[in-house]
């Protein structure tokens, strides 16, 4: 009975997960059907390539291009042959150059009609094949190393995807509450996640529940440093083009900076609760007899070890990310000082301390609920103690 009740249960959820992706992603379908088309994208393959030269940009500067020619590859024009002027410059002072095309590119190309004659321009490489194959050796290696359980990693790693893509973002793009989204979002992800590669029991229980413990003070944290810190949640330069290129939709950014804080750390988070509660899962089997004092120490101690680098994990992948933001500042010769007080750098440092103190107290979030729940003195035998050579007895 206790079977059945949990797989429907996880039934439940994923219906109910997916139901929601099919409504956002109709409500989508809804909008997109009253913008304005916009110009597809045509696969084309480079058949010469040119050497790099410099031109005049039209604005008293210069730039770097290569002449190309492409043939197209789908479309009312396939095989047709054109010539194209592919743009290498990146910036305004042709300091930052691109990678020259080579004969066998493939590229996207875009085709219009001016005065009767056929432009084509080159837009970018087309890069996605690349990107299946990474993902593909990625997923057998997973495969390789976890087996079974590796397969199951997979299964959750797509749930998570297609929860953040799906629901999450697709949600807050429709405008609804950033906030109450993304901890949703975060439940389902841990629960759906934890219950595949775990199955359902104590052991998820605390797991998932610590998890969502720890992300959500996270969240809070930032909201209210940020509150106190008047950070509004747009002083990054992505936040500024998303709001110009989303004309129908406001967003309400510091409730966009929680649910930063809450994909951010969720990963991180997620691994934090599920070795903690598998440790004292594997501690209580082998010793039944240990009390929920003797449990928690335990997971205190086991957490001790894995805050540093956990936490050590989340800093250095926010540094990471505004590594150019950084050093563009400091090649402003502007002192460390005004550099942390201004509202960019000063969002990532919220981000990445306020997700690092989430960590820290998935741990003893974690060790508590499992020590709580797992924390009777019954002993629990595994086999019989009334074995003698091999001779069975009945202990009454």
């Amino acid at each position: 009975m206790k079977n059945i009740l949990t797989k429907v249960t996880i039934l439940t959820i994923i219906i109910i997960f997916f139901l929601q992706i099919g409504i956002v992603k109709a409500s989508n379908e809804e909008v997109e059907e009253n913008e304005s088309p916009q110009t597809d994208s045509i696969k084309a393959k480079v058949i010469e390539a040119g050497d790099s030269y410099e031109r005049d940009n039209g604005s008293d500067g210069v730039e770097t291009v290569q002449d190309v020619k492409v043939r197209i590859l789908e479309g009312e024009r396939k095989d047709e042959k054109f010539d194209s002027t592919y743009v290498l410059t990146y910036d305004i002072d042709n300091k930052v150059i691109g990678e020259k095309l080579i004969k066998g590119s493939t590229v996207y190309v875009s085709i219009t009609e001016k005065d009767g004659e056929v432009v084509v321009d080159v837009q970018d490489v087309v890069r996605q094949n690349y990107l299946i194959i990474l993902i593909l050796f990625f997923f057998a290696s997973i495969i390789l190393v976890g087996r079974k359980k590796g397969v199951k990693a997979i299964i959750g790693l797509v749930i998570t995807v297609l929860a953040v893509f799906f629901v999450l973002l697709a949600a807050i793009f429709k405008g609804y509450n950033a906030i109450l989204v993304s901890i949703g979002t975060c439940f389902v992800i841990t629960v759906l996640t934890f219950t595949i590669i775990g199955g359902w029991n104590k052991k998820t229980v605390s797991a998932a529940l610590g998890t969502i413990g720890g992300v959500v003070l996270a969240g809070l944290l930032a909201t209210i440093i940020g509150h106190y810190a008047q950070l509004s949640g747009a002083g990054k330069e992505e936040a500024i083009m998303l709001s110009v290129a989303s004309k129908n939709v406001v967003f309400n950014f510091r409730e966009l900076l929680f649910a930063e804080i809450i994909v951010s750390a969720l990963g991180a988070c997620m691994d934090v609760g599920m070795s903690i509660a598998s440790s004292l899962s594997e501690l209580k089997e082998k010793k039944p007899s240990m009390t929920a004092k003797e449990l928690f120490k335990s997971g205190m101690n086991i957490g001790g070890d894995m805050i540093g680098t956990m936490t050590n994990t989340l800093i250095l992948s926010f540094i990471g990310s505004s590594l150019i933001l950084i050093l563009l500042y400091m090649s402003s010769s502007i002192s460390f000082v005004d550099v942390i007080n201004i509202e960019a750098i000063a969002t990532e440092a919220v981000c990445a301390i306020s997700g690092s103190v989430g960590i820290v107290y998935t741990v003893p979030i974690t060790a508590a609920l499992f020590s709580f729940i797992n924390g009777d003195k019954q002993k629990y035998k595994t086999q019989s103690e009334n074995i003698v050579e091999g001779k069975r007895s009945l202990k009454i």
